[in-house]
């Protein structure tokens, strides 16, 4: 275009006339050309950052931080080569020739090859501009396409296919916020890269309900949401970004149709140019009592006769040092209080000033006056005042509390916690400075633009200290904050001080209880905590008269457990109640409280019983009431009643098929042990145990199992999981203890029939554990006589340990039994006897005695079968003997694991299960075993089990295995 320009341009002139209006006609063409191409470039350039800002946005990251790096005097400019690094290094952004060239021909705008870079930063971060107030702050925000970069889909839908769609996803909606679903999360697992798309397949699998969503409706959210960009991906992320908006949606149509506005000057200020006496002084009187200050110091120094007089200069000094900034008080209003006190000389009476200021909400001298009622303020009265702004200001800090309102509603924000950290003053000051203030804000990610948190630093301002006053800021952005209340201010009496406010008398048809009822609660409570109601009244009567006063009554309810801190709340209506039911007709001030002990104690039983056998005492069961709040089911619908009936069985079955336990989880939210969670935990509960409901079923389980409490869950896991009762075992055990004691003698287990197996089993005894009888016997024989009481001789045999039945000591004393005395036993004779399993006696006068020592036979040898049995265990011997030797098996080391006190036994089912083990099971019968458990068997305590050290060593000696080497 240059060199053209040199054909019709020569010397800076133009030739002729002619020539002029050709240069003019290309020139207007060169203009639309080069606009043209201004135009696609600016629509390049914006195309680029708006790509640049939505990949910032996903990858959440503030790009001016990274160009800093590169510019260390903080000009603003960087080289373009740098620009370009930061930009790969930073987003992963590697641009072509021609869309750099298009970037640094944007930002280079000094034509020097350095690149603008904060401007840049400033385009891609563009937020709210502060300095443009003229503006709507929601028009200079730039937002980007969609989050992750995702797009929305383009697809033309039909209205009613439009309708349709809402239906499914506001159900969706319902849905999801029931059972706190987030539809992100469900499909995150699929999404492997983050870039909001699944498949379709994917994207059925994962669904997670509504379950009543039919084929066509699946259908159609999968044409609305299908990426054009990526055929057969689905865009979950639009979806949900769907759901949430029809969530918030939802919510704050419910919050304009259900919770008023509410206002923020919890405290008005009532301006007056000329304001009255009594306002001002009310004033004076909150500042005083709130920031404790002792007026009289500021005033007595001036004052050195102390005779409650000043000038009028010192006494306006004084109240503007004092309270002047706290009251915040105006000339004005200070020359209103001078003239009041001002005495006729021209000075200042403050004595009688201080006395009323001093004694604010008080009476002086007041234990001496007890029957004066004190003044109280009105509530949220000395609490802090809010500021008072212009109608424009107060307008724009209404908008910008409801946007912080909402975020904290959104986001389910705790904000007094937060605030509280930074007051840490010697008490809770309930304010922060305005440089916590802001930085709090910051802290919560509740951003806030300077001016407008200077506007909001006005308003909730401390007039006194400039802080902030921050439960008044919490309780106007958080709905379910309370810090505190005010009462409604016409009710209060500007024109009258210390006025005396009678209190409205309490009748007994005041209370929402009848006498019955209260009674019943009554009883319910002494016979649940057994109580003895007599105690707690009768220190007050020590007369035994039977009649106390109202007051002593109250008392002792109270100590009963009928207080705001016992079990039930009585009010003073209900103490009227029962009052006056048992008021003393002699005495209209006393209270006949043995006669409502009589009626009370009578759910244990009636006085007087032995003068009526005859009379039948009530069971305890009929005094035990609900807790105050539960339905009538008895008068429930039958709808209703069918209705919890069904969700009961249905809930019912799901447990039983997940063996789920279902207590503890309500047990973790029932804090105090009562039995009861509120309605929120008990929705919450069947969440955690998959117990899905409806919204009707929920309201029919609460309204049989809800009261004043809250929700009785003990009952509801009663009815949904019932126990046995258990079974009362008492009269069978006594008739169990009758029969045994009428046996005389218990029958004897294993006992030996002659005097010869007794001997054996003592001998047996006595060799294996080395015992010597004698030394238990010649301790009851002191004359050393040989012989000794059959008595002692019973006694003696139970400290050696042999465990004889009754008939096996009797025929030891029978063949022991002294011939003289049938009473006594020669013992001596009995223990040479033992002892000779180990030598003959005077064996030294018998040199050539062959002495046998005495080997104990073993236990199972004693054993003896019938021939018929012999024969079949001696077959079934030799058939197992036979596979042993064939296999080479080892027998005895899977015994040796079963036998871990290595006695050399194990029980019959370990027995027979080594034989299973060892594959000889098959070959041995239910009666062979029989027949080897007989054989081999050896009492251990009082169980049989099976010596398997014999039965091995017999198997490998039927197999002729050499000795321990099979």
């Amino acid at each position: 275009m240059r060199k053209e320009s040199t054909t019709y341009q020569y010397g800076g002139r133009l030739q002729d006339s002619g020539a002029l209006a050709v240069y003019w006609s290309l020139a207007d063409q060169r203009g639309a050309e080069l606009s043209y191409i201004m135009a696609a470039a600016v629509a390049n350039v914006r195309n680029l950052e708006d790509n640049i800002r939505t990949l910032a946005q996903t990858k959440r990251i503030r790009v001016t931080e990274f160009f800093q790096d590169f510019d260390k005097l903080r000009s603003g400019f960087i080289t373009d080569a740098q620009f370009l690094r930061c930009l790969w290094n930073t987003l992963g952004l590697q641009l072509d020739k021609k869309e750099a060239e298009l970037l640094i021909q944007k930002y280079d705008l000094r034509r020097n090859g350095r690149v603008h870079y904060k401007k840049f930063c400033e385009e891609i971060d563009k937020q709210f501009n502060p300095r443009q107030l003229g503006e709507d702050p929601t028009s200079q925000i730039v937002q980007p396409a969609e989050f992750l970069g995702t797009v929305r889909s383009l697809r033309p839908l039909s209205s009613t296919q439009e309708s349709h769609i809402l239906g499914v996803l506001r159900k969706m909606q319902k849905f999801y916020h029931y059972h706190g679903i987030n539809l992100r999360t469900c499909y995150e697992d699929f999404d492997r890269h983050h870039i909001g798309t699944v498949t379709e397949s994917q994207f059925y699998r994962s669904f997670p309900g509504p379950p009543d969503v039919s084929e066509e409706e699946m259908a159609l959210l999968v044409n609305k949401y299908r990426d054009p960009e990526k055929p057969g991906l689905l865009n979950y992320l639009n979806l949900h970004h769907d759901i949430v908006a029809l969530n918030q949606q939802v919510a704050a149509e419910k919050e304009l149709s259900t919770i008023p506005q509410r206002n923020v000057d919890q405290i008005p200020i009532i301006e007056t140019k000329d304001p009255a006496l009594n306002q001002i002084f009310d004033k004076i009187r909150v500042a005083v009592f709130k920031n404790g200050i002792r007026t009289t110091e500021f005033f007595r120094d001036h004052d050195k006769l102390r005779s409650g007089i000043i000038t009028e200069n010192q006494f306006v000094c004084g109240l503007a040092l004092a309270v002047g900034k706290e009251a915040q008080l105006s000339r004005a209003e200070i020359q209103k209080v001078v003239e009041y006190y001002r005495q006729p000389d021209g000075r200042v009476q403050y004595k009688e000033f201080c006395d009323m200021m001093e004694n604010a909400f008080n009476i002086p001298n007041l234990e001496k006056k007890p029957l004066q009622s004190v003044v109280r303020p009105q509530r949220g009265a000395l609490s802090r005042i809010l500021k008072p702004l212009t109608v424009a200001e107060d307008d724009r800090v209404e908008v910008v509390m409801g946007e912080i309102s909402s975020q904290v509603r959104r986001r389910r924000l705790m904000m007094y916690p937060y605030f509280k950290d930074y007051d840490r003053g010697i008490a809770y000051t309930r304010v922060v400075t305005p440089v916590q203030f802001g930085r709090i804000l910051h802290f919560l990610s509740l951003n806030v633009a300077p001016e407008d948190l200077k506007l909001l630093i006005r308003k909730f301002e401390d007039p006194a200290s400039g802080d902030v006053n921050y439960p008044a800021f919490v309780q106007a952005v958080d709905q379910e904050f309370v810090g505190h209340t005010l009462e409604n201010v016409s009710m209060m009496d500007n024109n009258r001080t210390n006025t005396v406010v009678e209190p409205k008398p309490i009748l007994a048809s005041d209370s929402n209880v009848g006498y019955e009822d209260l009674m019943s609660r009554i009883r319910h409570l002494v016979l649940t905590s057994r109580l003895r109601v007599a105690e707690y009244f009768e220190d007050y009567d020590p007369l035994r008269t039977g009649s106390i006063s109202r007051t002593q009554f109250q008392r002792g309810l109270g100590l009963l457990g009928l207080s705001k801190l016992g079990q039930h709340d009585l009010t003073e209506a209900q103490f009227k109640v029962l009052s006056d039911a048992y008021q003393n007709p002699m005495k209209e001030d006393q209270v006949l409280w043995k006669q409502f002990t009589h009626d009370i104690e009578t759910v244990f039983t009636q006085p007087d019983l032995e003068k009526a056998p005859t009379y039948e005492v009530p069971r305890s069961e009929i005094f035990c009431v609900p807790k105050p709040g539960t339905v009538d089911w008895e008068n429930a619908t039958g709808d209703h009643k069918s209705l919890v009936e069904s969700t009961l069985e249905r809930l019912r079955q799901r447990m039983n098929q997940r063996r789920v336990l279902a207590k503890p989880v309500f047990q973790d939210f029932d804090k105090h042990n009562n039995g009861h969670v509120t309605r929120s935990q008990f929705r919450q509960c069947l969440t955690i145990l998959e117990l899905h409901t409806t919204e009707a079923e929920m309201a029919a389980l609460e309204a049989k199992f809800c009261n004043d409490v809250g929700f009785n869950y003990l009952d509801f896991l009663n009815e949904l999981q019932p126990k046995e009762p258990p079974q009362f075992m008492y009269e069978k055990r006594l008739e169990e203890l009758r029969l045994t004691n009428q046996q005389k003698k218990l029958p004897e287990l294993n006992a030996a029939g002659d005097l010869e197996g007794v001997l054996t089993k003592i001998k047996t005894k006595v060799a294996r554990e080395r015992i010597r009888v004698l030394e238990f016997m010649k301790d009851y024989d002191k004359l050393r006589s040989g012989r000794m009481l059959k008595t002692s001789f019973r006694r003696a045999l139970d400290l050696c340990g042999f465990e004889l039945r009754e008939s096996e000591i009797s025929i030891l004393e029978d063949r022991y039994q002294y011939p003289r005395d049938m009473d006594y036993v020669i013992y001596l004779q009995f223990c040479d006897e033992v002892e000779s399993i180990f030598t003959f006696k005077e064996l030294e006068k018998a040199p050539l005695q062959d002495v046998k020592p005495f080997r104990p036979p073993e236990e199972w040898e004693l054993n003896k079968l019938e021939p018929e049995d012999e024969s079949k265990f001696n077959i079934c011997m030799d058939r197992i003997a036979e596979k042993v030797r064939k296999h080479q098996m080892q027998l005895f080391p899977l015994f040796e694991d079963y036998d871990r006190v290595h006695n050399g036994t194990v029980s019959r089912s370990q027995f027979r299960r080594v034989l299973s083990e060892l594959e000889l099971g098959s070959m041995v019968s239910e009666h062979d075993f029989e027949l080897l458990w007989n054989k081999f068997d050896v009492k251990i305590g009082l169980k049989d089990d099976v010596n398997y050290i014999a039965f091995c060593e017999m198997i490998y000696a039927l197999a002729k295995f050499e000795w321990r080497k099979p």
